[in-house]
């Protein structure tokens, strides 16, 4: 003989009020601790973008004027550093200052370009630009990033606004670049002496 199950609606039960609360709650906070979660991989995602974008910059520039540097020869006529003689110039800079916030020089590698690095007058985020014989200047850095502070530094028997061939100690350029990001979590400071 088959035994024929009956289903009887009047047996049966549905959820308690109680007991739908209690699996929302715990629903709830699953959903939340898993948007907390993403919310924080997207954010230190964000912040290790911002750090490489940083330091692949800063290394650019760094290795750019560092090449850039090493390789300034004399000015033999005077037309790009105000004198013959001179390897470097910081030009507008009292005699008395021996850092500048621009540094100017005959580029050897560069077809003898009367080539230049200085921050612009921006007040609240300046630029580090570059111009090469008169041409428009150019920004090195892009607007994402923030200079805090950058210096040109010229040692030597001349120490001072500017260096030349007649110096009785080999001329140094030592330049220091103090950069954020704008959201100002990540800084990186470089900073290089250069010796021809």
């Amino acid at each position: 003989m088959t035994r024929v199950n009956t289903f009887n609606f009047k047996d049966s039960r549905g959820f308690s009020l109680l007991e739908l609360v209690v699996v929302l709650t715990i629903f709830l906070i699953v959903i939340s601790v898993t948007i907390n979660i993403f919310i924080s991989m997207v954010t230190n995602q964000r912040r290790a973008l911002e750090e490489q974008e940083l330091l692949n910059q800063t290394s650019f520039a760094f290795e750019y004027i560092s090449s850039a540097l090493s390789s300034a020869v004399e000015d033999p006529t005077g037309d790009c550093l105000g004198a013959s003689g001179r390897i470097y110039l910081l030009p507008n800079c009292p005699i008395t200052d021996q850092a500048c916030n621009r540094i100017k020089f005959i580029n050897a590698s560069d077809n003898n370009a009367c080539q230049e690095f200085f921050l612009d007058d921006d007040p609240v985020n300046p630029h580090l630009m570059e111009t090469k014989n008169g041409a428009p200047a150019q920004n090195l850095l892009s607007n994402k990033l923030i200079i805090k502070y950058g210096r040109f530094i010229i040692n030597g028997n001349k120490a001072g606004h500017y260096a030349s061939s007649s110096d009785s100690f080999q001329p140094r350029v030592t330049f220091l670049l103090d950069v954020l990001t704008q959201s100002n979590r990540s800084e990186k400071i470089i900073q290089n002496t250069i010796v021809q």
